[in-house]
């Protein structure tokens, strides 16, 4: 966040989400909020409003720190700009009464809460979120020292120490946020049907389409697109050991008698 402030990068924004999840009132939204010293507050908002393309982009720019409350209700039609939006670095846009566009910095970062777990639809892009379960309220009492916690920022990045993640690190994010994740219909109906095998237990090395093939010959009214299919092979390699082969990857599974 500070270094986005300093724009210590033009190449590469701040597209890192923390997500909050918790139960409603355990004071996430305030957490976010007292992220910033009170001086400051005036720069963080948490009323972003996606379908405003225009509007959602100029408060890159306007913003520090924008929460994203209650995340789960963005609409999954919304994603990919989101996406977008977590990996801007420069805004053009033309300013009211003004004859041409404008580039401005972008200084805002992100942060999100929501009440419930099912949150993430694309298991490939999850290493942008750090999703956090909030256990217990969070405590308050203590007052922040803003002007410590802030120097100890700016002397770090003073020291460049790195403020990015390496791709050993993505992964292990992706890994925690498995349980973040919201599943697929076909999603459920494949892991129904197949297991990971256990210990030197037999195993079969299925493809994702041999999976579904089996699946619909026992349940005719299983139906998958194209589209699902390709998401489910992304989900399958999370979770089932794999390898390639020449007819595509293959996964060890332990088919489910029934």
């Amino acid at each position: 966040m500070v270094a986005g402030w300093q724009q210590l990068s033009k190449q590469h924004a701040n597209s890192v989400l923390p997500l909050l999840v918790g139960d409603q009132g355990c004071g996430k939204s305030t957490f976010c909020l007292n992220l910033l010293p009170p001086e400051l507050r005036e720069y963080y908002t948490d009323s972003i409003d996606f379908s405003k393309r225009s509007q959602a982009e100029q408060a890159l720019s306007r913003f520090a720190l924008i929460n994203m409350d209650e995340f789960d209700s963005i609409s999954a039609s919304y994603q990919g700009f989101l996406k977008h939006v977590l990996q801007k670095t420069v805004i053009q846009t033309r300013l009211p009464y003004a004859g041409s566009t404008e580039r401005m910095p972008r200084y805002a970062t992100f942060i999100a809460t929501s009440n419930n777990f099912d949150l993430l639809t694309d298991p490939t892009g999850s290493r942008r979120f750090i999703c956090i379960e909030v256990e217990g309220r969070i405590d308050y009492s203590s007052a922040i020292d803003y002007k410590q916690v802030y120097a100890q920022a700016i002397e770090e990045l003073r020291c460049k120490k790195p403020y990015w993640f390496t791709p050993k690190e993505e992964a292990y994010i992706t890994r925690c946020n498995q349980k973040f994740q919201r599943m697929l219909p076909e999603e459920e109906t494949i892991y129904s049907y197949f297991r990971v095998p256990v210990n030197t237990e037999l195993f079969e090395e299925l493809t994702c389409s041999e999976m579904l093939e089996r699946i619909q010959r026992k349940h005719s009214g299983f139906r998958c697109s194209t589209t699902t299919a390709m998401k489910l092979g992304r989900s399958l390699k999370n979770h089932f050991s794999n390898r390639r082969l020449r007819q595509g990857t293959v996964y060890k599974v332990v088919e489910i008698k029934r």
